[in-house]
């Protein structure tokens, strides 16, 4: 079954998801967590939005960790930075404050403000940069 434990949380379908923080909010899916204050899943499978104001989109085992960090879909994402976003592809990480990775598979920003735009295995880990 679907919980929601705290004020304002919700949970508006699917099954097995949970929604435990002030203003908490699953829309559907299966087995999503919004544990962080005003985060959201809105749908896919076993995703989860740790961080407050953080999201998931959808897709399949993302994770958006602290406040901000945004997962927009895709495949075993993982959104930790702090204000980092990843816009889909699978096993991304944006682990640097302000960083982003716009596709692609198994690439990594790991500085502030470090942006992979897509492709496959690519790292930037020098502040302020982008690799396409």
């Amino acid at each position: 079954g679907n919980l929601a434990s705290a004020l304002n949380a919700s949970v508006s379908g699917g099954d097995d998801n949970e929604a435990t923080e002030v203003g908490a909010s699953v829309s559907g899916g299966l087995d999503g967590m919004a544990t962080g204050e005003d985060a959201s899943v809105s749908g896919g499978l076993s995703n989860t939005a740790f961080g407050d104001d953080s999201s998931v989109g959808g897709g399949h085992l993302n994770t958006a960790v602290n406040a901000r960090d945004n997962v927009s879909g895709g495949f075993n994402n993982f959104a930790s930075g702090g204000d980092s976003n990843i816009s889909g592809g699978s096993a991304n990480i944006a682990s640097g404050q302000f960083s982003s990775v716009g596709g692609g598979k198994t690439n990594q920003a790991t500085a502030t403000n470090a942006t992979v735009g897509g492709g496959t295995s690519l790292t930037n880990g020098t502040a302020g940069t982008f690799v396409p």
